[in-house]
């Protein structure tokens, strides 16, 4: 009892000093407190589900400018006009996305190809293939594939798609042929 009437006496205590005797600080100091509040929460196992800060979004969306005839194996699609790049990960003079921090990411593609087209595409993570789509040979006038790939990244990590097995004969640009990715979670 008396160590809980001692409890409540300094916390009444630290209460009033802390209404009644108000400091004003700098935005430097206000900040530095906050840090050091968020640590002292971070170390006793208490941290809010939410953070005040804004939410770092990490996305892209790019797709093709132009139709591309008779890939060799193995060439990076360079997908250079980039509607969208959040956390700048993705490059266009190279085609690869860079994770700029930890976390799952979701990637999507598609692509287009016109009567008698053989695409086949990768997906890769640090030079290794992932998923692979393809189309070929195929009879009709244009028909579209798409893939889908879920990666656990380190930052650094890149990813890109580049086709595989055999050249492709053609793919075509503009909005039909696209690469996007997110960030969905962090690790």
């Amino acid at each position: 009892r008396i160590m809980l009437a001692y409890v409540r006496l300094s916390f009444f205590l630290w209460l009033y000093t802390s209404i009644c005797c108000v400091q004003t600080t700098s935005p430097a100091q206000f900040m530095d407190d906050i840090s050091g509040y968020r640590s002292a929460c971070k170390k006793i196992g208490w941290e809010p589900k939410q953070d005040c800060t804004a939410y770092n979004v990490i996305a892209f969306h790019a797709n093709l400018k132009s139709n591309l005839n008779n890939l060799s194996q193995n060439t990076t699609i360079k997908f250079e006009n980039v509607q969208l790049n959040k956390g700048n990960g993705y490059d266009p003079a190279t085609g690869m996305f860079t994770a700029p921090e930890d976390g799952v990411y979701s990637f999507t593609w598609s692509f287009l190809t016109n009567k008698r087209g053989t695409v086949y595409i990768a997906a890769v993570v640090d030079n290794v293939d992932h998923v692979h789509t393809c189309i070929n040979n195929q009879q009709s006038t244009y028909i579209n594939t798409s893939g889908h790939l879920i990666y656990e990244l380190k930052r650094g990590n890149k990813v890109w798609i580049r086709t595989w097995y055999l050249p492709a004969t053609f793919i075509h640009g503009g909005y039909y042929t696209y690469f996007s990715g997110s960030k969905i979670n962090s690790i």
